[in-house]
């Protein structure tokens, strides 16, 4: 099967057990909440601070140290683009948490809309990984460089790294479902008609659309154009498929049939 990776150990009962009349010693049990939530990449691609004079968040969006930073980044070392399509990404899920009538962590959503598409850029895109997860592994080092408690960081890292991926978020901490529904809103327009007009026109007047359809798209396609297998499985396929000439996508009934094992 065609996967970025695969475990390559089996754990099985405690003790020893005889394969094929050879004695195969057992990994050490160990329950899950006994072990670290997460394991960090091979390659860590670095999270600089930005320059102090971009750290101003914008009107709306909580005044905090992580805020202004996350701005920051933006302001520095993103594009136009994802700066407007980012906040707008935001204030969204804001007003869809807000609507909720739930408490959730505003401070926390505006950096997961921040980051959620770092990884979209060469500077914090891996060799391998999809740009969602590199987008998540940026947002828990700049998380754990500020100290910030794991569990809040561990939301952040489910919401960015989930937030392309259907029928999840909404399973998971409400801050990874407003960002999942913000971003739905933001590129494939869910929940358009039922949003309050008003806002949304105010939201749009402040940060603008400009051509924007076509230009996510291709920045779609640059975040992932060299590594193109990381897109297997996902909705960005589709925009491989539009873009690339002659791109062959994986096929899932394909590869069970073509497994190398044999039907017994």
């Amino acid at each position: 099967m065609t996967r970025r990776s695969f475990l390559k150990t089996t754990t099985v009962a405690a003790g020893a057990s005889a394969i094929g009349g050879t004695l195969v010693k057992d990994a050490e049990a160990q329950t899950a909440e006994n072990r670290p939530t997460f394991r960090r990449p091979k390659v860590i691609l670095p999270v600089p601070t930005p320059q102090s004079m971009y750290q101003h968040a914008q009107p709306g969006v909580p005044d905090t140290q992580l805020t202004r930073e996350a701005t920051g980044l933006l302001h520095e070392f993103s594009t136009p683009l994802l700066f407007n399509h980012s906040h707008r990404v935001f204030f969204w899920a804001n007003e869809l948490g807000r609507q909720t009538g739930h408490k959730y962590d505003q401070e926390l959503l505006f950096v997961c809309a921040a980051f959620h598409d770092m990884g979209l850029l060469k500077k914090f895109s891996s060799a391998d990984d999809r740009f969602e997860v590199d987008s998540a592994n940026a947002v828990r080092q700049f998380l754990e460089h500020h100290n910030v408690p794991a569990a809040r960081i561990q939301v952040a890292w489910d919401a960015i790294s989930l937030h392309t991926t259907p029928g999840i978020a909404a399973y998971k901490p409400i801050e990874v479902e407003l960002l999942y529904n913000g971003v739905g809103l933001d590129v494939l327009g869910i929940g358009y008609e039922t949003f309050p007009e008003e806002l949304r026109k105010e939201i749009v007047a402040q940060y603008p659309r400009v051509n924007f359809k076509q230009d996510i798209a291709k920045a779609f396609l640059g975040g992932f154009e060299h590594k193109t297998q990381t897109t297997e499985g996902t909705c960005n396929e589709d925009i491989c498929s539009h873009f690339i000439r002659n791109y062959k996508r994986s096929n899932f009934h394909e590869q069970i049939q073509n497994s190398l094992f044999q039907n017994s």
